[in-house]
């Protein structure tokens, strides 16, 4: 069996672009795979994704797409053996090591991904699709409803931040590298982890600054993006406690468990997966979890 989580979002059209239909696009996508097949490539230089659709949709259906994180020509694995063998793993020219993830969206704005270690992140399906189909959409981040009001109330005394973030795409993280984290370096060590704050033995009534304190819930916002770790500390200013908040794990998901596929036993049954991802937005609107949900840009009060 395999563990996945099932992340939920909202998509949406972007601000000053045409509106984003996904099964319009999707279809389009269909005809120009069958026209091409390495249109389902893209390939920016730093990463390289491929896109296939599983199932447009009709009615109240989602469209079902599967997300792919490629390794290029020469970021490709080797194998090595115990007699000290080392050669590179026998592939041909249109074949790539992948990792997938299975991407529902619905009618109605609702986008779910599943999501384990290696996969692509949904900000993969965004840049693939603005660059490869002049489609342009943005997936926000779902966190349990009272996430604003946790970190609101930690407003004005926020005594730690610790954040682990990748760089993927510098169309998605420049607003944070430069601020936060020098833009030059950024381009130097793309995968960062650090800790802002006060100190386990600072002065009990310091707090991080204002600036600071924004950037923040700016990462908190974009961490779809490419923030892999994130946990915050303060002084709840009802309680007076200092508490502490896993932003990752106050997301929108589920856990679960997948057989894996007959053919490639390291991959969920894709078949599987989709099920589980409509089964369990069903069942999240059922009992109210997405119309409470919050979203990523309430953070700062912009939605």
């Amino acid at each position: 069996m395999l563990q996945r989580r099932l992340i939920f979002h909202r998509w949406g059209s972007v601000a000053g672009k045409p509106d984003f239909d996904p099964r319009a696009v999707s279809s389009a996508l269909i005809s120009a795979i069958a026209a091409d097949s390495n249109y389902a490539i893209f390939d920016d230089g730093d990463s390289v994704t491929a896109v296939e659709v599983a199932s447009v949709g009709v009615g109240s259906e989602p469209t079902n797409l599967r997300l792919f994180a490629l390794r290029g020509a020469d970021n490709r694995p080797f194998k090595w053996d115990t007699t000290g063998g080392v050669s590179p793993i026998s592939l041909s020219a249109h074949e790539y090591p992948a990792d997938v993830s299975h991407v529902s969206m619905w009618p109605d704005g609702v986008c779910a991904q599943d999501y384990a270690k290696d996969v692509p992140r949904i900000s993969r399906l965004s840049l693939f699709l603005r660059r490869k189909m002049s489609a342009h959409v943005k997936f926000d981040a779902l966190y349990h409803e009272d996430m604003v009001e946790k970190l609101k109330a930690m407003e004005g005394q926020m005594r730690s931040v610790e954040v682990a973030m990748t760089r993927r795409h510098p169309e998605t993280s420049g607003q944070v590298f430069g601020t936060l984290v020098p833009e030059s370096f950024g381009r130097k060590a793309p995968s960062i982890r650090f800790t802002l704050g006060m100190g386990r033995y600072g002065p009990r009534d310091r707090y991080l600054d204002g600036e600071t304190e924004e950037q923040v819930f700016a990462l908190a916002e974009q961490a779809d993006d490419f923030v892999t770790n994130m946990i915050i500390r303060g002084r709840n200013s009802a309680t007076g406690r200092v508490e502490t908040i896993n932003l990752l794990q106050e997301r929108l998901q589920v856990e679960q468990r997948f057989s894996r596929s007959s053919t490639v036993p390291s991959m969920p049954n894709p078949d599987d997966v989709f099920q589980a991802l409509d089964q369990t937005y069903k069942d999240f609107q059922q009992n109210g979890k997405i119309a409470s949900a919050v979203q990523g840009q309430k953070m700062r009060g912009k939605a």
